[in-house]
């Protein structure tokens, strides 16, 4: 009976790390306010916060706070901005670069350093799709970071 419980868990993913798939990989989920503060010649400037999730349900950035601004060239929907997950001396923090389309998704690479708990935790790609007026905005992401763990 136990040889059998711990194969289906092991088939079913229960045993899988808070790192994803592959061992030098984190994946997380995050919930994102934006709060458009200006547009100055065609360039929406705003401060933008939220909390991670790991897509194990634990471990490395699970409920880690995240915050940051951006700038977004509208006309182009390319932008830029920098980013912080994390608290105290346990941070990631840095740039990211982020094209949006017109039918409110995006795509774009996290350009991150770690320290603390978090160091060897550098950036990676992600996807985003937003909801509400641009002056009032949210998103959810799913990000990807590189681990030398």
């Amino acid at each position: 009976m136990r040889k059998t419980l711990f194969a289906m868990m092991l088939v079913t993913g229960f045993g899988t790390p808070a790192v994803a798939d592959d061992a030098d990989t984190i994946k997380i989920h995050s919930g994102w306010k934006l709060i458009q503060e200006r547009v100055d010649k065609g360039v929406a400037y705003g401060t933008l916060w939220g909390v991670t999730f790991n897509d194990a349900g634990s471990g490395v950035l699970h409920k880690a706070p995240a915050y940051g601004t951006y700038k977004l060239v509208q006309e182009t929907g390319k932008g830029e901005g920098e980013l912080t997950w994390g608290t105290g001396e346990d941070q990631l923090t840095g740039t990211f670069t982020i094209t949006a389309t017109p039918d409110g998704k995006a795509t774009g690479e996290n350009i991150v350093k770690g320290a603390g708990k978090f160091a060897g935790i550098s950036g990676g790609p992600f996807e985003c799709a937003f909801v509400g007026k641009p002056e009032d905005q949210q998103a959810w992401c799913a990000e990807v970071f590189k681990s030398k763990n």
